[in-house]
């Protein structure tokens, strides 16, 4: 309870001091800044409501005018990317953004001879009727391994095992905007279908070749309130996630839960073009039907052949795990931490119980804070940010509630990031209990969505 009052404190301040800032560096709004934006840019600023308290306190900060994201920008070329827990590959990435109004058009295609393959084709946020309603949609064809840790916080990093999985699939957003985008509500769709070709345990030996197949189809739907003075970009304000996940499960056997993620979000103005961040976040789970929580049962569900392998112990130890998970999972749900959008120092899903806390500070150094365009060869578009960051994060899982304060794993660390026409690709560097981690990626950390790991 102190830790949320400490983090409600330190938004009480943010807020105090960033609108003062604004008032006193800014009095008349937007200002001669405004001067390079299109006329109905400017308008939409100059006409956005304000909000104030009894004392004249502006409660919720205006848009930045070179937060307006509506210039065309294009991005090709191969991009390096590093998720610790999956490996290294270098997708050849393209982006056009804001071919049409705020919609984006974005492909990746995996050079051969990485540690995974991915193939994507998204349209981004295309206006459907009206501004105010935005689609998203695309495909997916993924082969990778991912190391599978056993449940807990105090599970050994030493002790995993690695399948191999072939996953495709679509899915769908429709995001739905009020109020100059600072209420936006979001519906998701997802189906696709994952096979497990293979299990290695740590050493790389094969375990199974025993194929596993199964079809997935999911949503979730919830809402964030954006009081900050950029959806993309923001360096004052506070932002507030909600957001319910229900798994239903295809077979009885395997339980239905309801997961809810909470994310809050403070951002500190520090002296003339800086930000320190705050986040905090919750995962929990609810098990709204619950399947199979017998060990001979799940025994059966999981098989893995191992009469048939050539290392029959090292087998059953892998069936073993599994079975331990399946039947975790069906007693308390699952979520995660550890990756590139949280608890940066551990592989992807390194945490996993039926819950989830987390809190971080973040100080966002900004080389720049003047958009310069530029129109290269295979980079086009505004350049609104070149930023070094430095962070603190500390998290933990349990499968109790109760047991969220306790055992918090740290992780700390530096990073170097660029905006391009709302593209941000991050270099990360986190050190943690278990040694130093890269993180090569796209998007900013801490999000309610983030478009891998937790």
């Amino acid at each position: 309870m102190r830790r949320f009052l400490f983090i409600y404190i330190l938004l009480s301040f943010a807020l105090e001091m960033g609108f003062a800032q604004d008032r006193e560096t800014n009095p008349d709004g937007a200002g001669d800044a405004l001067s390079g934006l299109k006329k109905t840019e400017q308008s939409q600023i100059k006409n956005e409501p304000e909000v104030f308290d009894k004392n004249g306190l502006n409660l919720v900060p205006k848009r930045r005018p070179d937060g307006v994201h509506e210039e065309f920008g294009w991005f090709v070329a191969p991009t390096p990317v590093h998720i610790e827990g999956i490996g290294s590959a270098i997708p050849f990435f393209g982006l056009l953004s804001n071919i049409y109004k705020t919609t984006d058009i974005i492909w990746a295609q995996t050079i051969p001879g990485g540690d995974f393959d991915i193939q994507v084709t998204v349209f981004n946020e295309l206006p459907f009727y009206t501004e105010h309603l935005l689609l998203t949609g695309g495909k997916y064809n993924n082969q990778a391994t991912l190391k599978l840790f056993n449940r807990g916080i105090n599970s050994d990093p030493k002790d995993y095992i690695i399948p191999y999985v072939h996953e495709k699939g679509t899915f769908f957003q429709a995001k739905a905007l009020f109020w100059k985008q600072r209420l936006r509500f979001l519906y998701q769709l997802i189906k696709g279908e994952s096979v497990t070709k293979k299990i290695f345990d740590m050493k790389g030996n094969l375990l199974s070749s025993t194929p596993s197949k199964y079809s997935y189809e999911g949503s979730s739907s919830g809402f964030e309130l954006d009081f900050t003075d950029d959806p993309i970009d923001p360096r004052v304000g506070v932002n507030f996630g909600y957001k319910i996940r229900p798994s239903k499960a295809d077979y009885e056997v395997q339980s239905d839960v309801l997961l809810t993620d909470t994310n809050l979000s403070g951002y500190l103005p520090m002296f003339d073009k800086d930000t320190l961040v705050f986040n905090l976040f919750t995962s929990i789970s609810t098990i709204t039907r619950r399947g199979v929580t017998d060990e001979a049962t799940a025994h059966l569900i999981n098989s893995q052949n191992c009469a048939s392998s050539q290392d029959q112990a090292a087998c059953q130890a892998g069936e073993d795990k599994l079975v331990r998970d399946f039947i975790a999972y069906n007693k308390y749900g699952a979520t995660a931490i550890g990756g590139s959008n949280r608890l940066r120092a551990y592989p992807v899903g390194r945490f996993k119980a039926g819950n989830a806390s987390f809190m971080a500070l973040e100080y966002r150094y900004n080389f720049s804070a003047e958009p310069k365009k530029i129109n290269w060869y295979l980079l086009g578009g505004v350049e609104t940010l070149l930023q070094a960051s430095f962070f603190y994060e500390q998290g933990t899982v349990a499968e109790s509630r109760s047991e969220l304060s306790d055992n918090m794993k740290q992780s700390y660390g530096i990073g170097l990031r660029a905006l391009i026409s709302g593209f941000i690709y991050r270099f990360d560097l986190a050190i943690g209990d278990e040694g130093a981690v890269p993180t090569i990626f796209i998007d900013y950390p801490m999000q309610l969505n983030p478009i891998a790991g937790n």
